[in-house]
């Protein structure tokens, strides 16, 4: 047997053995790998991903995970969607770092971006936005704007020749490096060609006119997109953006969040470029967590908001075929900040008949708050601002932390059933 082929069994055996010492640590009550906040209203033992039909998807997402793992090859693939909480990119920030940290060398980059700022509204927490130069924004909560728009459910616009933006991450969180930009932009309708920073380290450049992006791949790595524009006939086409990709050659997590204030799922049905950019960023797993604005109302019509959820559902695997779903049950909330919102139980059982349907995950975030008037409960204890729908910063660093560790139950079970099966040499392998 070669050197190097017993070198890999005993890193094997050695990451096996390290994973029933963490079945152990379950087993005595001892937090793993990292300890949650714990409170008494809280549902902790519904904090796990339901799964009303299979959970054969998800057992694909487990294993190229642990194939990352145990032999440090390939990537995986998230892309949640959402409304202000996912905009923001607090808790969905949480879940990205646990992911791509509680094991090494699952960082595979920041994912997507777009620059918030410049359609005058507000950017992740994590990135800062600088621009020049005057540009017009459009989201798809605007219905009296007549505006094309992709994945992200935002484009900006310009025809302004002195315009351009810069992304990077604040120091104070962490920062991701790159080595290649996938830019989604009208290449074929726009007199304005974007050109990037540090062009002389640009290795390759790949153009997709019919499904409108651009992947620019470098030489090294570098940790901040900025692009300016370069006018290339007279016409006057303005440039329009709708996000970019930010990634690396490396295996691991690529976890991608996009989320507009005030979304509801009629807001991304009305995004035109929404499966053609999808299919660019072709997610093993969409994560979808809409609901909120659905059902902010004096009515709810169950029968309409599952038929809406039906036709995005319908959308995304028209684009991924494969790919896993899972649906977030919306958090409790109020209504007009003044009584507790009966809709949202509704909501929930809407959720579960469409994850049957599609064999999708439920992460029940309803549930697990407590249920029915649980957000004020959330308020008394600092947790949720005072309009009771959405969360203090403390309340969304304990909600991404929930939401890991479900993730991570998910992907503990797996393992489970391959030490129970006897499987341990082949726990890594795609079989």
């Amino acid at each position: 047997m070669k050197l190097t082929t017993i070198i890999q069994n005993i890193n094997t055996w050695i990451i096996i053995l390290g994973l029933i010492f963490i079945h152990q640590a379950k087993a005595q009550d001892i937090s793993y790998p990292y300890s949650i906040l714990q409170f008494p209203f809280i549902d902790y033992q519904h904090n796990v991903i339901d799964f009303p039909s299979d959970s054969n998807q998800f057992d694909i997402i487990s294993q190229k995970l642990n194939r990352m793992i145990l032999e440090g090859e390939g990537k995986l693939t998230i892309l949640q969607i959402g409304g202000s909480h996912i905009q923001a990119d607090i808790y969905s920030n949480v879940a990205r770092y646990r992911l791509q940290h509680f094991y090494p060398g699952l960082d595979a980059g920041r994912g997507f971006v777009f620059p918030y700022a410049i359609a005058k509204t507000n950017n992740p927490v994590n990135i800062k936005v600088e621009y020049t130069g005057q540009w017009d924004g459009c989201r798809n909560v605007q219905k009296n704007k007549t505006c094309f728009l992709g994945l992200a459910g935002i484009s900006v616009s310009t025809s302004d020749s002195s315009a351009s933006f810069k992304i990077y991450s604040y120091e104070s969180y962490h920062s991701y490096d790159f080595n290649h930009i996938t830019l989604f932009y009208n290449l074929d309708s726009s007199s304005y060609r974007p050109v990037l920073a540090y062009s002389e380290l640009i290795d390759s450049i790949y153009s997709d006119t019919l499904r409108g992006f651009q992947t620019i791949y470098y030489k090294q790595y570098i940790d901040t997109f900025a692009l300016s524009l370069e006018k290339v006939d007279t016409f006057q086409r303005p440039f329009v953006f709708y996000g970019a990709d930010l990634q690396t050659n490396d295996p691991g997590v690529v976890y991608h969040s996009i989320g507009i204030n005030g979304a509801s799922i009629p807001s991304f049905l009305r995004c035109q470029l929404f499966e053609q950019q999808l299919s660019v960023l072709s997610p093993d797993l969409v994560i979808l967590s809409i609901g909120t604005n659905d059902a902010y109302g004096k009515t709810f019509d169950p029968e309409v908001y599952f038929n809406n959820y039906d036709t995005l559902i319908q959308r995304i695997l028209k684009a991924v075929p494969n790919t896993a779903l899972m649906i977030t049950v919306p958090n409790d909330d109020y209504l007009y900040k003044r009584r507790p919102n009966p809709h949202t139980a509704l909501q929930e059982k809407e959720i579960y008949l469409l994850a049957k349907k599609y064999h999708a995950g439920v992460w029940n975030l309803y549930k697990i708050m407590g249920g029915f008037n649980s957000s004020q409960v959330w308020y008394n204890y600092g947790l949720m601002k005072y309009d009771r729908i959405h969360f203090t910063k403390d309340g969304y660093l304990l909600k991404g932390d929930l939401f890991f560790n479900a993730f991570l139950k998910m992907y503990d079970s797996f393992i489970e059933s391959k030490l129970s099966k006897n499987s341990l040499l082949d726990i890594g392998t795609n079989n």
